[in-house]
């Protein structure tokens, strides 16, 4: 009987540390991109950006310095027409090509 759990116990050990005990994930990019944007010394209120015919408002624009503060819009990545508006004015109006995982900086003046 000793026998039969010791082997009972043996076999357990062996197959929960074999090759499953470790479980590796495929850790693929998301498919996306992002826009950012920031100024450079001018302050702006109410500005969106205009992807493609949709409109992404940003909260609030970052001065270059504190780009990490800046919330990215998420977009897919390849061809984009990109518009930049603050209420009427169009501050910034460029076709774009990114990549996967890349960030498009856009900097008002």
């Amino acid at each position: 009987m000793k026998k039969l759990i010791f082997f009972f116990f043996a076999i357990i050990s062996f197959t929960a540390c074999g090759p499953h005990l470790y479980n590796t994930m495929s850790a693929g990019k998301d498919n996306a991109s992002f826009i950012v944007v920031v100024t450079n010394g001018q302050s702006y209120a109410d500005v969106s950006v205009i992807v493609d015919g949709e409109s992404f408002p940003v909260e609030k624009v970052y001065k270059l310095k504190r780009i990490r503060k800046a919330h990215p819009i998420s977009i897919t990545p390849g061809k984009h027409d990109i518009k930049v508006v603050s209420g009427v004015n169009t501050l910034i109006e460029e076709n774009i090509f990114i990549g996967l995982q890349e960030t498009k900086k856009i900097v008002l003046q």
